[in-house]
């Protein structure tokens, strides 16, 4: 893992607040204001100011398959975690600095408490039948347990092009945002025959999170399909627990079947998926 620290719009010091106004002006100069609008719909605006000009060239360019879920749940006093689907255009965008566990938001004259978390799987067509697809989470609270939750995805009738797998824990601490990659060669990961998925440990100190895996992927068939799963652990796993799972259509989000002894340390939130084209 490699971990990277950069300073957002908090500081008081003119240098930080100078630096981070070059930063943004400089992510969306390098797009047109209508592209960045449009990517702003589906990533947060920090997400976006640590992307490579060429990944945020290749996304405004792209013609992007967005599919996602917003799931509201509920832990009860033993940890299990109960999940109901609920309309994703009511996902409101908080501010991490003012993110805190009761967080809750008036949307129309519907009342939702923020206990939910938003799963997106993004594929974005390159080039004779390779699809660069992404799965990404975002909280809206701040979760009880921070320990090894995992992210993966499943391909039927598809194909990955190895090397391709790589991850980030986006997080907000210490009055900054802060991020941590994950290589496609880490310990952090695991690779099978028809996907992968990668553990991360959830920052100790850390209010506010998002997750992302991608890959490419070649559809090598009509029935290509992506499928995506975000599994939050409800209680403290080792690594080498988070790693006891096979890349299944009976897992997880149909997605990680984890071994007997570790599923219910998971919360079992369902998945998204996405079917490729295939030309």
């Amino acid at each position: 893992m490699r971990y990277y620290r950069l300073k957002y719009l908090k500081y008081f010091s003119l240098t930080f607040v100078i630096a981070t106004l070059c930063l943004i002006t400089n992510v969306k100069a390098s797009i047109s204001d209508e592209d960045y609008a449009r990517l702003r719909e589906i990533f947060s605006e920090y997400r976006l100011s640590i992307m490579s000009d060429e990944e945020l060239e290749r996304l405004a360019n792209g013609e992007l398959n967005v599919q996602e879920k917003l799931y509201q749940w509920t832990e009860s006093i033993n940890g299990t975690m109960t999940y109901t689907e609920v309309d994703p255009d009511l996902y409101v965008e908080i501010n991490p600095e003012n993110s805190v566990s009761n967080y809750s938001t008036s949307i129309g004259t519907t009342y939702y408490e923020s206990n939910y978390k938003r799963i997106q799987i993004i594929d974005d067509y390159v080039t004779n039948n390779l699809h660069t697809v992404m799965v990404y989470t975002q909280w809206l609270v701040t979760p009880a347990t921070k320990s090894f939750d995992v992210t993966a995805m499943r391909f039927e009738d598809a194909t990955i092009v190895e090397g391709s797998q790589d991850g980030t824990q986006t997080y907000w601490a210490d009055g900054e945002y802060n991020y941590i990659t994950y290589s496609p060669n880490g310990t952090n990961i695991r690779k099978q025959s028809n996907g992968f998925g990668i553990s991360m440990n959830l920052v100790n100190d850390a209010s506010y999170f998002e997750t992302d895996i991608s890959a490419e992927i070649r559809a090598t068939g009509d029935d290509a399909t992506v499928y995506g799963t975000y599994q939050h652990a409800v209680t403290n796993v080792t690594l080498e627990q988070s790693h006891s799972y096979n890349i299944s259509h009976n897992g997880f989000g149909s997605v990680l079947n984890f071994a007997t002894g570790v599923q219910n340390y998971y919360d079992r939130m369902q998945g998204v998926y996405v079917e490729l084209g295939y030309y």
